[in-house]
């Protein structure tokens, strides 16, 4: 995995959603990477697309009744 640095990361997630939200902006460095690398791939569409990954996220949260 390539090390990215966090402000590279804080200027990509800025440049994305034009402000860091709390959730990430509070995350140590190894997580945020991780966390953001994750965040980019559901958010790009792929075979499925990211409306389709968002679906599949609420319904696997809802099946294990995921209290966030």
């Amino acid at each position: 995995m390539k090390h990215t640095s966090r402000d590279q990361i804080m200027k990509e997630i800025t440049d994305s959603y034009g402000f860091v939200p709390d959730w990430l902006a509070g995350m140590p460095d190894d997580q945020l990477e991780h966390v953001w690398a994750m965040t980019v791939w559901m958010d790009s569409d792929t075979k499925l697309t990211a409306q389709q990954k968002a679906l599949l996220g609420l319904g696997a949260a809802t099946a294990i009744h995921c209290p966030y």
